[in-house]
């Protein structure tokens, strides 16, 4: 049964909203992956879709502006040994005052194992990869239980969770998180333990990476997300998001090695 409960949204194309449909895709997809589909790279293809589809063509108001996006998927045509980071999520966004910048974030990725606290495909000699190139690289964790516990934003509506009569006892929760890499690697933990110091993929997406933060603007590291630079490996997926703030049309204009990639819905 479906427990995630909605929050007043008031405009319903306010980020708060975005964020509570996002989190309804997170738990369809993830939550409801569990046990016939534990699989973190269709769980990823299938979440990112349902991303794609959510903001494609929306416009998002925020207090004095509007943002709207455009979205493209791709993933690997050969996988092989040399992949660098599950996901890829380049950024290009332009500001209201005209300005431009094209950022990217490397993730590595890993479903909870059944039945346990742990995440056993997570290595630390995968992120100290990742880590090279890209110092804001992330881990992505999936989680089939409710996770709880977040470093969590300081204000209650960034995201969607259980809302009982008194408000004090409100506990915010998702099925997928983010922990950034070099603090991962620091704790030294392969665990549920991580969750202390994650924030919600909804949260990251909608209120982080929309603005251009904890990006890595670094050509090497654009042009190894983008399959152009070969030299470290490359990404699973690669996610390419236009952003535009003040009502323009997002400008696509990505460069991706389409013979390294091929697209998808």
């Amino acid at each position: 049964m479906k427990i995630i409960k909605q929050l007043p949204t008031g405009n319903r194309d306010s980020m708060k909203s975005l964020t509570y449909e996002l989190e309804s895709i997170i738990y369809s997809t993830v939550k409801e992956s569990y046990p016939a589909s534990w699989k973190q790279e269709e769980i990823t293809r299938s979440l990112f879709s349902g991303m794609k589809t959510l903001f494609q063509g929306k416009t998002i108001h925020t207090p004095g502006d509007t943002i709207k996006t455009g979205w493209r998927l791709y993933q690997r045509k050969n996988v092989s040994d040399d992949i660098f980071g599950e996901i890829a999520i380049v950024i290009q966004v332009t500001y209201h005052d005209g300005q431009m910048v094209r950022g990217v974030v490397f993730h590595d990725v890993a479903e909870k194992d059944g039945g346990k606290n742990s995440f056993s495909s997570l290595h630390k000699n995968n992120f100290r990869r990742l880590l090279s190139l890209s110092h804001h690289s992330q881990i992505l964790l999936y989680d089939y239980d409710t996770i709880t516990g977040m470093a969590f934003p300081s204000t209650a509506e960034s995201i969607i969770g259980n809302q009982p009569h008194n408000w004090n006892s409100w506990i915010p929760y998702t099925h997928a998180v983010t922990v950034p890499a070099n603090l991962a690697l620091s704790l030294d933990i392969k665990t549920t333990g991580l969750y202390k110091v994650s924030l919600p993929l909804s949260y990251q997406i909608s209120y982080r990476y929309l603005y251009g933060l904890d990006l890595d603007y670094s050509v090497p590291a654009l042009e190894t997300a983008a399959g152009i630079k070969t030299v470290k490996g490359n990404p699973r997926f690669l996610i390419c998001v236009a952003v535009s703030h003040g009502g323009a049309e997002p400008t696509m204009d990505f460069d991706v090695n389409t013979k390294m990639y091929s697209s998808f819905e």
